[in-house]
């Protein structure tokens, strides 16, 4: 049997489009979370506390990627049954995850140089306090050592 062509049918297809990519968004939004908890450890030893705030971040991003990916599976859901409340429900869920995104990200945009200004400060006194030298046995001294390489042989390469 042909599959009709109405304009209700490309609107299905259409959300069924729609959701894909914000299903797809919320799993990268989840794998950037669970990214920032495993890898946050390491930083944090090597930064000190100074970079604890990123762990914050790992939870955020966490959360959001899951709220998104059971919104996205609500708009499936209500493109499948084709129920208007559903969809309405998912529409405007979403609109106010949006507007809550968009919110943080100005707030983030907003305050960056103050906090970049105080974290930068806080990591300098904690390398200052913790950091003996380069050929010193410490985690930290080597650690740092480490990273310094990293970003030394990255620059020379580069040129």
């Amino acid at each position: 049997m042909a599959e009709i062509h109405t304009p209700y049918a490309s609107l299905k297809k259409l959300l069924s489009l729609l959701n894909g990519f914000v299903a797809m968004s919320g799993i990268l939004l989840v794998g950037l979370g669970i990214g920032g908890k495993c890898g946050g450890a390491s930083l944090t030893s090597v930064l000190g506390l100074s970079s604890a705030y990123l762990l914050h971040v790992g939870n955020l991003c966490l959360v959001m990627g899951c709220v998104t990916v059971l919104l996205s599976c609500a708009g499936w859901y209500g493109v499948a049954k084709e129920s208007r409340g559903m969809l309405l429900f998912c529409i405007l869920s979403m609109v106010i995850v949006l507007i809550v995104e968009v919110t943080a990200a100005t707030v983030v945009l907003l305050f960056f140089p103050i906090v970049r200004d105080v974290v930068l400060e806080h990591t300098f006194v904690t390398l200052r306090n913790n950091y003996r030298g380069y050929n010193e046995p410490d985690d930290y001294s080597t650690q740092w050592n480490l990273v310094m390489e990293k970003r030394l042989s990255k620059y020379f390469f580069s040129l």
